[in-house]
């Protein structure tokens, strides 16, 4: 049997639909890193805002993988490894890589890690680790493991409280 003939108008016209379809399709793909890259400065805003702290986006973290991705513009005393996220599927928990992503580059360079994350449609979340917490507030070590989620308000607090302590040390 043979096959039908295909004019070439009819054919034309549907690999034009295709590429078309295909167009479309990319057009809605997400750019990771430009997406990494607007979270990363509008957090660096929130803090500029809050705190008057200036922030950078720190390139050094394309290069090597135990890097936070905002460090601060001038030579202060920073103890926070801070990580953004910014994801598409709505969730109301953080994602346990991006806590041992953020925990491995905040151990490796002997600061306390901060993740930010949001997802579409929500606002920033904020997680640290209880012993950090605890110590903004002059209370005790001993919650290993124990996490704490936090909005953007409570961190600038929290943040302030603890480069006071730090301060004062």
């Amino acid at each position: 049997m043979r096959p039908k003939k295909v004019s070439k108008l009819a054919l034309r016209t549907s690999l034009t639909a295709f590429f078309a379809n295909i167009l479309r399709w990319l057009s809605k793909m997400v750019n990771s890193r430009r997406k990494g890259a607007n979270g990363e400065y509008l957090v660096a805003k929130e803090y500029l805002d809050h705190m008057n702290v200036r922030l950078k986006r720190d390139i050094e973290q394309y290069r090597s993988s135990d890097r936070g991705d905002l460090i601060p513009d001038a030579d202060i005393d920073w103890p926070f490894c801070i990580e953004v996220k910014i994801y598409g599927d709505l969730n109301v928990m953080h994602r346990a890589a991006w806590w041992q992503q953020v925990s491995k580059a905040a151990d490796s360079q002997n600061l306390m890690p901060v993740l930010w994350y949001k997802y579409k449609h929500r606002e920033w979340r904020i997680v640290m680790r209880a012993n950090d917490v605890s110590y903004a507030l002059g209370g005790t070590l001993d919650h290993d493991d124990m996490l704490f989620t936090m909005n953007p308000y409570t961190c600038f607090y929290l943040s302030r409280e603890i480069l006071a302590a730090r301060a004062l040390a």
